[in-house]
C-alpha cells in the first residue's frame, strides 16, 4: 500500500476523533456501542482492502476516467453525481463540526459567518492546486503534526485523573446487541481510503493489499476506536458522558502542563487538530469538485481563456456551507452526521459494483 492512501487514512481518523464519530458512540454508550466497534474495525479494514485492490486493475487511472471508459453516461453519471455529493457532506460536517468548535472554545465573541468565511477562503485557495500538491501538502501537515498529537495521547494516557475504573464499567455493556449508528460511525474512520477515486493517477500500487495491511488498519483502527470512546469516559464517568457536547475538549481540559508555555492542553489540542481538520476538508472537497468537474464543464463559460466551472462549484460549494452554519445547531449537526454515516454502505456497495462492472467490462 501507498504511505498516501496511510496519511488518507490517518487524517480521517485524526479528524474524528474530536468531531462527530465520538459523540455518537457516548450516544449509544449503553446500547451496544463496544461490539459495534469490534465489528467496525473488521469490516471496515476488509473494505478498505477491497477497495485498494479494485483500484490496483486500473494504474494512473481516476474513478472518473475509469466509468467513463468502461460504462454508458447513463450509468456512470448518476454514479459520479451520487459520490460528488457524498464528499461533498463529508466535508461540510468537517466544516460545520471544526467552525462551532472554534466559536465555542478559542473566539466565542466572534460571528459564525466571520469564522466559516475564515475556513472557507483558506480551503478555498487549496482547491485549485494540482494533485500532486495536495498529496505532498497532506505529507507535510502530518509530519509537523503528527508527533504533536502522539504527543497530546500519550500525555492524556498517562495523566493521573484518567480513572480506568470507569472504563470498566464501561466494558460491562460488551455483552449489548450492536448499534447500526455506532457502527457505520465507526466505520467512518476507514473512508480515507476511498480519496484514491481521484488520486490513484498519482498513487502507485505495486502490489495489491494483504493480511500486513489488513493487520495494520485493524491494530490502528481499533486503538483509534478505543482512545475515542473509552478515555473521555475515563476522564468524565460513564454516567455523564452522553451530555457532553465536545466530549475531547472537556477531556482534555482536564490536563494540564506545569512547564509548558501553555499550561492548559485544550488551546494546543483545538489549534493541532483544526490544522489536520483543515487538510481533511480540503482533501473531501478537493475529490468532489474534481467528481462534479467531471459531470459539469461548460465551454462557454470562460474569462481569458479560462473555464470558469470549477469556481462556479467552489462559489456554490461556500454559498452552502455558510447557509450550513448558520441554519443548524450542534444537535441538528448530530443528526446530520448519523443520517450520513448510515448511508455509509451503500456508498461502498456502489463503489464496489462500479469497480467490478469496469472491471468486468474491460475484461482484466
Amino acid at each position: 500500500m501507498s504511505r498516501y492512501l496511510y496519511y488518507f487514512i490517518l487524517v480521517t481518523m485524526v479528524t474524528n476523533l474530536i468531531a462527530s464519530v465520538p459523540r455518537i458512540l457516548m450516544r449509544d454508550s449503553k446500547d451496544g456501542v463496544i461490539l459495534s466497534m469490534i465489528i467496525a474495525v473488521i469490516f471496515g479494514a476488509i473494505l478498505t482492502i477491497i477497495v485498494i485492490n479494485l483500484f490496483s486493475y486500473f494504474p494512473n487511472k481516476s474513478f472518473p476516467e475509469i466509468m467513463k471508459k468502461s460504462t454508458p453516461k447513463w450509468f456512470y453519471y448518476p454514479v459520479l453525481f451520487y459520490f460528488a455529493c457524498s464528499w461533498f457532506a463529508a466535508g461540510l460536517i468537517t466544516l460545520t463540526t471544526y467552525v462551532f468548535m472554534f466559536n465555542t472554545f478559542l473566539s466565542y465573541e466572534t460571528s459564525i459567518t466571520i469564522t466559516t468565511l475564515a475556513f472557507l477562503l483558506v480551503i478555498s485557495f487549496g482547491l485549485f492546486i494540482k494533485e500532486k500538491s495536495v498529496l505532498y501538502m497532506t505529507e507535510l501537515i502530518l509530519i509537523i503534526f503528527l508527533p504533536v498529537i502522539i504527543f497530546l495521547i500519550i500525555k492524556i494516557y498517562t495523566e493521573p485523573k484518567l480513572e480506568w475504573d470507569f472504563v470498566k464499567i464501561a466494558f460491562t455493556y460488551i455483552n449489548d446487541y450492536p448499534s447500526y449508528n455506532s457502527f457505520s460511525a465507526s466505520t467512518y474512520i476507514f473512508i480515507g481510503a476511498v480519496n484514491i477515486i481521484i488520486f490513484n493517477k498519482y498513487i502507485k500500487i505495486k502490489k495489491k493489499a494483504g493480511l500486513k495491511q489488513f493487520a495494520i488498519l485493524g491494530i490502528v483502527g481499533a486503538f483509534t476506536l478505543f482512545t475515542t470512546y473509552f478515555i473521555p469516559i475515563g476522564f468524565n464517568g460513564f454516567e455523564q458522558i452522553e451530555n457532553l457536547t465536545f466530549p475531547w475538549i472537556t477531556t482534555s481540559d482536564s490536563v494540564r502542563m506545569k512547564y509548558s508555555l501553555i499550561e492548559r492542553v485544550t488551546f494546543l489540542f483545538v489549534i493541532v487538530f483544526i490544522a489536520v481538520a483543515f487538510i481533511s476538508l480540503l482533501i473531501h472537497w478537493y475529490v468532489s469538485l474534481k467528481l462534479f468537474e467531471s459531470i459539469f464543464h461548460f465551454k462557454k463559460l470562460k474569462w481569458k481563456e479560462t473555464n470558469l466551472t470549477p469556481f462556479l462549484v467552489v462559489l456554490l460549494f461556500g454559498l452552502i456551507a455558510l447557509a450550513t452554519t448558520r441554519v443548524i445547531n450542534e444537535f441538528e449537526l448530530v443528526k446530520l452526521s448519523m443520517l450520513f454515516y448510515d448511508l455509509l454502505p451503500l456508498f461502498y456497495g456502489v463503489l464496489i459494483v462500479s469497480l467490478l462492472t469496469a472491471k468486468r467490462r474491460l475484461k482484466l
